[in-house]
């Protein structure tokens, strides 16, 4: 059985203003990691590196739909993401100004434990944070920043 981890916020921000922080490398370091690598192409190797972690999360771009979606699915190296899936969903809000961002990280199995799973769900909705106000603000605020010595 697979599990996901679903996540759903309005911001105050247009939908292309989304996809752009989405689908952008320029987008992922300002609210993910810093040490992003990501092409805006479909079927494009995206790169994530974080902290204190030797694995890169490689990401296969499968969807880019310009202020609607973004959809990657995990290559591996990265344990225990492999075969996972990540979508991002830009749906219309209820206020004006608005737009529902719908994030699924898709295709855990059962061999993922428990604590993992829960330590994972709760630093993406750490990260979908960090997302909202960068969208509403411009502001920078990377959940995982490059540690400097």
């Amino acid at each position: 059985m697979s599990r996901d981890i679903l996540h759903a916020v309005e911001i105050r921000a247009e939908p292309t203003t989304l996809f752009d922080a989405i689908a952008t490398q320029r987008g992922q370091t300002a609210f993910w990691t810093t040490d992003a690598q990501v092409e805006q192409r479909v079927g494009s190797l995206a790169s994530f590196g974080f902290p204190n972690t030797p694995e890169r999360m490689k990401m296969r771009i499968e969807k880019l739909e310009p202020g609607r979606a973004v959809e990657w699915a995990c290559e591996g190296d990265y344990p225990g993401w492999a075969g996972t899936r990540l979508t991002w969903q830009l749906l219309p809000a209820p206020n004006p100004g608005e737009t529902t961002l719908f994030f699924r990280h898709a295709g855990f199995g059962d061999d993922y434990g428990d604590a993992q799973y829960a330590h994972v769900n709760w630093v993406w909705g750490q990260i979908v944070g960090r997302l909202k106000a960068y969208a509403e603000t411009g502001q920078p605020q990377p959940f995982f920043a490059a540690v400097t010595v």
